[in-house]
């Protein structure tokens, strides 16, 4: 039988959430995915996952990808990464085009291509592991049957307030569930407000590894103020701490003043964001998603750059997935997960 792609199917989901969980700076109000599957000649079904948005635009995005890939063999998973890349910067680019207007100015998708190239990846991953019969970590080389999770949580009230009481809560029943690390929120209060929550949280879990998510919400200033006040409670890491327009050379500057070992790449889109990290900064846990951006490929060119330089490989979300990738990788760390059904009724 042929292994040729004969239907992709897309399945975009949200479920609104129960109640708002702010990060630093907005709101978290739905638990939003799209499932994507890949169907061969031979009966196979590869499904992939996405997180990304909006996702109107990225189905759109999928849709032009159905027209390049079926037909094609589905074993080329090199080769179809690498057409579908090149879409970014061709004039197939031209058919993503996100907005009306003057070209140049703000029309490109390249964020939702990349999203839409994830799913599809990731999918004939998922392919070629049940084409072989076995998981997906032990195609890719791996050994390592089982690796380590944090606890991901520590939002801020549905008001947007600091709710140490039931923060406190929170990241003891974590403990109680086995973790032996866990993850909050930072950024989004003043930072006294803040150091309060850490303080609570440290007190009533001592031997707990504390890592801290900022979530991009500091300028340089006041994220160096920030780690110098968090210091004294021993973090595991600072993830994200410096603001959109100064993600490389504004977190060297951060990482030149504080003893925190320091956490990013999550909103890469691709190797090439993911390098001048590594290659200017001290960071110490390269965070790139592949269900966000370029799949499994792009997730282990990643890994592999990282591994050459001494950085650890701790993705963001989707531990069904990026758990595979870590048990394989020499340089896989730790896993996210978000326990909390409230906060993750997909997952």
């Amino acid at each position: 039988m042929s292994s040729a792609i004969v239907d992709i199917r897309v399945h975009p989901i949200s479920v609104p959430l129960a109640r708002p969980f702010w990060m630093s700076l907005e709101p978290y109000t739905a638990a939003a995915e799209i499932v994507v599957e890949i169907e061969t000649e031979e009966g196979h079904v590869g499904i992939g996952e996405i997180h990304g948005r909006p996702q109107a635009e990225i189905v759109r995005i999928l849709g032009h990808f159905r027209r390049l890939l079926v037909g094609e063999d589905a074993i080329d998973h090199a080769s179809l990464y690498e057409k579908l890349f090149r879409t970014t910067f061709s004039r197939e680019s031209a058919r993503f085009a996100a907005a009306e207007g003057q070209p140049h100015f703000g029309a490109g998708a390249a964020p939702q291509m990349m999203a839409a190239i994830a799913g599809i990846d990731i999918a004939l991953h998922d392919l070629k592991a049940k084409r072989a019969g076995l998981p997906l970590y032990r195609v890719l080389g791996g050994r390592r049957a089982a690796v380590r999770a944090y606890a991901s949580g520590g939002y801020y009230g549905p008001e947007d307030e600091a709710a140490v009481e039931g923060l406190v809560e929170e990241m003891t029943g974590y403990w109680e569930l086995g973790f032996t690390a866990v993850k909050l929120k930072v950024g989004g209060l003043p930072l006294e407000d803040d150091l309060a929550r850490v303080r609570a949280v440290r007190e009533a879990l001592p031997d707990v590894d504390i890592m801290l998510d900022a979530n991009s919400a500091y300028d340089v200033p006041t994220a160096v103020a920030a780690a110098r006040a968090f210091e004294p409670f021993e973090i595991a890491w600072l993830e994200e701490p410096v603001a959109w327009f100064d993600p490389v050379f504004g977190l060297a500057r951060l990482g030149a003043t504080t003893s925190i070992p320091l956490a990013s790449g999550e909103r890469e889109l691709h190797l090439f964001g993911c390098r001048d990290l590594i290659d200017h900064t001290p960071i110490r846990f390269m965070q790139f998603d592949c269900t966000r951006a370029g799949g499994v490929s792009e997730w282990l060119r990643v890994a592999a750059y990282a591994a050459a330089h001494g950085v650890l490989m701790a993705p963001h979300h989707d531990p069904q997935i990026h758990g595979h990738l870590v048990a394989a990788a020499d340089n896989g760390y730790i896993l996210e997960v978000f326990p909390n059904p409230v906060r993750d009724p997909v997952w």
